[in-house]
């Protein structure tokens, strides 16, 4: 089944998706020099984690999420260092 996939880039804490959906993949860079995290979750800023990844040092990370991904019932709400030091993009559908 096709499925309409949008790519929402986000440079600091925010709702990035505002309906129901499903997380697809994403792409996410650290240009810190520490170690960071990068939370996804259901519901806004104090709902459920839907995902977390840390990312080392100045490292990335690029997933695709095979099947179905994972569903947000919601909304889509991104935590990360504000700035341009850490950036992601996000795809949903």
């Amino acid at each position: 089944m096709a499925t309409n996939i949008k790519a929402i880039f986000a440079t600091s804490t925010s709702t990035i998706d505002s309906i129901p959906g499903r997380l697809r993949g994403y792409s996410i860079i650290n240009g810190m020099a520490s170690a960071t995290d990068v939370v996804l979750r259901d519901g806004g800023a104090a709902g459920s984690v839907i995902m977390q990844q840390r990312l080392i040092a100045g490292g990335s990370s690029d997933q695709y999420i095979e099947d179905g991904g994972i569903r947000y019932q919601t909304n889509l709400h991104v935590t990360m260092n504000a700035g341009v030091s850490v950036t992601g993009t996000f795809f949903t559908g």
